[in-house]
């Protein structure tokens, strides 16, 4: 098949982003590729001089990079120019190499009338603005809002990787129902692995994420003044880049730090953006514990990783959390609101080796199981495929879509 993978969150030629968007893009990409799929990935970037071109090494995918809009431009002028050079270019590459399908993600909303006459193009709902606003009391941007709105209604298909996040966003579009699936987001279980020589480090707790608010790393900090009192080996390595300051504002990694108290600040590390398949690969198979209270996620990658090499991991109860981790059996679930509670979650894996051992092994079979990236590939061609059929067997010769 050729795939289009519209997506301006795909760090070509740099170290890929640790965002959940941008990992699962690039898995998808890569594993697409490797499985004999043509895939262009095309995005808007504002650090270009010019337009670039450009392959993934291991003949990976075709990314194209499209300069963005000037920034004299103002902002919702520049928004709807932005979202008119990916279609114009859509339009000129399609009649040349025509796509199968095209896929676009809910956040931003890049496609807001839609993909070229005749390609199914389908939505994954990776988390928009819309859905983490409302999910999180936030006021929000309504003009993005509406852009993410007409993408998600122009969309032919949806992909979900939880129920929880498709049932919202029906909602959120004033829909019952849509045309799509669920699939969860998955890891490479032969890469994310139990360590054959990396022993278990006592105390170590691990987070890797990026550095915002919703992700949960206050509350965490918050959750460490209480285990260091009562656990001496405790001690957190904080693996992620900051996310939230911003230009000219007060730095976040200090503030989040001023959260320790004294006496314990020298057992919180934070060690930025690794490598993930070296850096922190290497400290999640080293892990006592690995913690991500996020308050709220369309599914969550970072705790499959984790999971995946058998470490026992904390995961939020909001949200998707319980499709991802059954409480008490693969993992456990925390309050990611309250402090006390992470705490208390973080303690009884430290008190008890052989809960940790367990609800390590249940989390790699369940993995292996239902989030594997091998399965992953497959059931995102399958369901390619059964768009690409679903489109052909309703359009008449001379249909034009609705969105031509």
């Amino acid at each position: 098949m050729r795939i289009g993978l519209i997506s301006n969150d795909f760090t070509a030629g740099r170290r890929p982003s640790l965002g959940g968007i941008g990992t699962s893009n690039h898995d998808l990409a890569s594993g697409l590729t490797t499985a004999g799929h043509e895939v262009t990935v095309v995005g808007v970037y504002g650090d270009l001089e010019k337009d670039s071109e450009s392959c993934e090494p291991g003949n990976g995918p075709r990314v194209v990079r499209l300069k963005a809009s000037p920034v004299w431009f103002r902002y919702r002028a520049g928004a709807w120019f932005d979202r008119w050079r990916v279609r114009r270019w859509l339009a000129r590459e399609h009649p040349r190499r025509p796509f199968d399908i095209i896929e676009v993600s809910d956040y931003a909303g890049w496609l807001p009338w839609g993909g070229p006459k005749g390609v199914p193009v389908t939505c994954r709902l990776h988390g928009s603005s819309l859905f983490f606003d409302r999910e999180l009391a936030r006021a929000g941007d309504e003009f993005e809002h509406n852009l993410e709105r007409r993408t998600l209604k122009m969309a032919d298909f949806w992909i979900g990787p939880s129920r929880y996040v498709f049932s919202k966003t029906l909602s959120l579009c004033s829909l019952e129902q849509h045309n799509g699936s669920f699939i969860s987001n998955a890891v490479d279980a032969e890469v994310f692995s139990p360590s054959r020589t990396d022993e278990t480090e006592p105390g170590l707790i691990v987070f890797v994420n990026s550095l915002n608010p919703k992700k949960g790393i206050e509350q965490l900090l918050d959750a460490m003044n209480l285990v260091c009192q009562s656990h001496p080996e405790a001690h957190l390595a904080v693996i992620g880049q900051d996310a939230h300051t911003k230009p000219g504002g007060r730095n976040y990694l200090n503030a989040l730090l001023e959260r320790v108290r004294p006496e314990f600040r020298g057992r919180v590390t934070f060690l930025g953006w690794l490598d993930r398949e070296v850096g922190i690969l290497h400290h999640l198979r080293r892990a006592n514990v690995c913690c991500y209270p996020s308050h709220m996620e369309s599914f969550g990658i970072a705790p499959i990783e984790a999971m995946a090499v058998a470490r026992p991991t904390i995961f939020s109860k909001t949200g998707p959390g319980p499709e991802v981790i059954e409480d008490g059996v693969s993992g456990l679930l925390c309050n990611p609101l309250d402090s006390g509670d992470i705490a208390q979650k973080i303690r009884l894996i430290l008190d008890d080796a052989e809960l940790a051992a367990r609800l390590g092994a249940e989390g790699r079979r369940r993995v292996l199981a239902l989030f594997n990236k091998r399965d992953w590939i497959r059931r995102n061609v399958e369901f390619y495929e059964s768009c690409v059929a679903s489109m052909h067997a309703t359009r008449k010769p001379d249909a034009i879509r609705r969105n031509s």
